[in-house]
């Protein structure tokens, strides 16, 4: 009967624990089962919604372990990546009398157990416990779908979000087009500015003449951006 210990180094800087702290947890966790861990298995550059099973050290530690042998993990959201893939992993390890212990829910999640202390914190704070590492697991895993959605607007070129920029607007397909209206008065803006107006004189014609509210550092942005697309149009 071995005991093997597994470390999850995210990708999410968020959600990262540094591999000392987390072999640190995973010895001393070890020491009390009184069965030292026979060895400790690093996954990285992993998604946290890939099934334990699936990743490259996952898979390899869970082929590796027999019947009898404890993975041991500081959470559980590391590996439950989902409530339905638990829900298989705790099945796949019934089956393969693998024994999964996760630090932060205090125990053995695979098979019920004789507690070692008379005083515990009972079923409730566990599922509680449970619960928010699954909720992390998801969140983690629509952060990754939010993240994907906008490399793919990234790459075709479309408008990722926020505000639109003055002489701009965008389309039923979510590109940047140029607002014609706004464009010719960015041309007037550029043509006030040659002719020495300050930001703020711009700013206060804008109003009087087009009922454009536009701050004279909004004006001054426009100028420097129209001034760098000519000094690269020069190049």
């Amino acid at each position: 009967m071995r005991v093997f210990g597994y470390i999850f180094l995210s990708r999410d800087k968020y959600n990262l624990v540094a591999e000392s702290q987390q072999q640190a947890a995973l010895l001393e966790y070890g020491r009390s089962l009184d069965r030292p861990l026979e060895g400790i298995t690093i996954e990285e550059g992993v998604a946290l919604k890939r099934p334990f099973k699936d990743r490259p050290a996952g898979g390899k530690l869970l082929r590796g372990c027999g019947a009898g042998d404890t993975i041991v993990v500081m959470k559980a959201e590391w590996v439950l990546s989902s409530a339905g893939d638990g829900e298989r992993l705790l099945r796949l390890l019934k089956t393969a009398q693998i024994s999964l212990h996760c630090i932060d829910l205090g125990g053995n999640i695979s098979f019920p157990e004789k507690r070692r202390l008379m005083v515990s914190e009972g079923p409730a704070a566990v599922v509680e416990k449970l619960l928010a590492a699954l909720t992390a697991s998801e969140s983690s895993r629509h952060g990754q779908a939010i993240r994907t959605a906008k490399n793919h607007r990234k790459e075709q070129g479309k408008y990722l979000g926020g505000p639109v920029p003055f002489g701009w607007e965008v389309n039923r397909e979510g590109y940047l087009v140029p607002n014609e209206g706004q464009q010719q008065i960015i041309s007037s803006i550029v043509d006030m500015r040659k002719d020495r107006w300050s930001y703020r004189e711009i700013s206060q014609k804008l109003k009087e003449e087009h009922k454009v509210s536009l701050s004279h550092e909004g004006v001054r942005r426009i100028c420097k951006s129209d001034t760098r697309k000519a000094r690269a149009g020069k190049v």
